[in-house]
C-alpha cells in the first residue's frame, strides 16, 4: 500500500469543506491506499445500489428467467390499472434499465413514494407514460423498484435473497443490509448500506467482466452492455459528469470510465484503462467536486 498517496486528495476536500466518510483505491486487484473521515460502518448507497440491481437482472437473463425485451406489464397481470395505455403496454425491461420508462417526470423517486397508500408497483403501472419508452432519459429510482420486482416474480426471492449466494458472498460482502418498502421488497433503486472498502470487490469483478476468484458470477455479454453508453443524458441537468451517457443502471464517466453513483456523495469509480476501482462514501451536495479531485489528483498518478 502507497501510504500518503491519497493526501493531496484529503487536502483538496478538505479545503473545500466537502464532507466525506472515506475513500479507497485499488489498482491490480491491490489496495493502493484508503483513508477515513469517519468512523469505518456502513453508509446507505442511496442509488449507488441500482448498479447492484442491474447485476442482479444479468444474473437473472444469463438464467433464462427473463429477456430484455420482455414487457414490463407481463410481469404484474393482478397490478394492472383497468385501461393500460399504449404506451405502458409497449415499456420493456431494458427501458427501465436506461431509465427510458416513456414518463417526463419520475413516478417513484424518494419522497413521493413514501407518501403511497398503495402497492408501489401498482402506482408505476397506474402512470401512463407521456411518450414512447426507450427514447428519452428520465431519471427515476421507481424504474430500478420495478426491476427488483421482477426479480422476486421471475426468481420467487426477493433481490437482497437472491444477490447473496450469486454476488454478495463470493465477493467476500458479509452481511449486506438493503431497506424495504412497505410491501416487504428490496428497492432496487436505493437503500443497500455497506462499507467504503466493500464495494471495491464489486469494481474488480465488473473490471474483470463478471469474473471474480476464478468464477463467473455474471456473463462477460451483461457487464459490457451495462456498462457501456446505453442513452444520452444531456438532458439531466445535475453536472457536467452526469451528460455523458448511461448504461443499465451504470453512468458513464471521462476516458472510457464508468460509475455505479449515489446521491450525497456515494461512489464506485471504474477505470479500465488504468485496471483501477475507487470507492467513496460523502455526504454532500458537492458531488461533481468529489469527481474532479480524482480526475485532477488520484486519478493521474495511477
Amino acid at each position: 500500500m502507497r501510504k500518503g498517496f491519497l493526501d493531496p486528495y484529503v487536502r483538496m476536500m478538505d479545503e473545500k469543506q466537502i464532507n466525506m466518510f472515506g475513500i479507497a483505491v485499488e489498482q491490480h486487484g491491490v489496495l493502493v491506499d484508503e483513508y477515513r473521515w469517519k468512523p469505518d460502518q456502513a453508509h446507505p448507497l442511496h442509488s449507488m445500489s441500482k448498479s447492484y440491481t442491474s447485476i442482479a437482472v444479468g444474473m437473472a437473463i444469463d438464467e433464462g428467467r427473463l429477456r430484455l425485451e420482455d414487457r414490463v406489464i407481463d410481469f404484474f397481470p393482478t397490478l394492472l390499472p383497468e385501461k393500460v395505455s399504449d404506451y405502458t403496454a409497449a415499456m420493456t425491461v431494458r427501458d427501465l434499465l436506461i431509465m427510458a420508462s416513456g414518463h417526463s417526470q419520475p413516478i417513484l423517486m424518494s419522497g413521493r413514494r413514501e407518501q403511497l397508500t398503495q402497492d408501489w408497483a401498482e402506482a408505476f403501472l397506474a402512470a401512463a407514460p407521456e411518450r414512447a419508452p426507450g427514447q428519452v432519459f428520465v431519471y427515476d429510482s421507481g424504474c430500478t423498484y420495478m426491476l427488483s420486482r421482477i426479480i422476486h416474480r421471475t426468481t420467487g426471492l426477493d433481490l437482497l435473497e437472491y444477490l447473496r449466494p450469486r454476488l454478495f458472498d463470493p465477493l467476500g460482502i458479509d452481511n449486506p443490509v438493503w431497506d424495504r418498502c412497505p410491501m416487504g421488497f428490496s428497492l432496487g433503486g436505493a437503500g443497500l448500506w455497506l462499507r467504503t472498502k466493500q464495494s471495491l470487490p464489486f469494481g474488480r469483478m465488473l473490471l474483470q467482466k463478471g469474473w471474480y476468484n476464478g468464477k463467473q458470477l455474471v456473463s462477460e455479454t451483461w457487464v459490457e452492455q451495462a456498462t457501456s453508453f446505453q442513452i444520452a443524458t444531456d438532458n439531466c441537468g445535475f453536472f457536467y459528469d452526469k451528460s455523458l451517457g448511461y448504461g443499465y443502471q451504470f453512468w458513464m464517466a471521462r476516458q472510457g470510465a464508468y460509475r455505479a453513483s449515489g446521491a450525497h456523495g456515494q461512489g464506485c469509480f471504474v477505470i479500465p484503462n488504468r485496471d483501477a476501482v475507487i470507492t467513496y462514501n460523502a455526504n454532500t451536495p458537492d458531488m461533481q467536486g468529489i469527481l474532479e479531485g480524482l480526475w485532477d489528483l488520484v486519478i493521474p498518478q495511477l
